[in-house]
């Protein structure tokens, strides 16, 4: 089963395994790799914009906190971290 970090749990720490560059724009695309975000990165998401819309989404890369649209969250597949 694929899990995609758009519906990861708040506050829960998950690995990268996959993302689809083709999602998103050039742009975009370059923007999350200048923040470091590539498969094998582990992140945490930590909250969601408003109740009604989940845009946008916050998360930690290491001792950064970054924030991104559900879209691009809806292009990047993440895994448990191992215990």
């Amino acid at each position: 089963m694929i899990a995609l970090l758009d519906k990861a749990p708040l506050g829960v720490a998950v690995r990268i395994s996959r993302i689809d560059w083709n999602a998103m724009s050039d742009d975009e695309g370059r923007r999350l790799r200048e923040f470091g975000l590539m498969e094998g990165c582990e992140i945490t998401p930590l909250h969601r914009g408003s109740i009604f819309s989940r845009d946008p989404l916050a998360l930690t890369i290491g001792r950064m906190k970054v924030i991104i649209r559900s879209n691009q969250a809806a292009a990047i597949e993440i895994e448990p971290v191992a215990a």
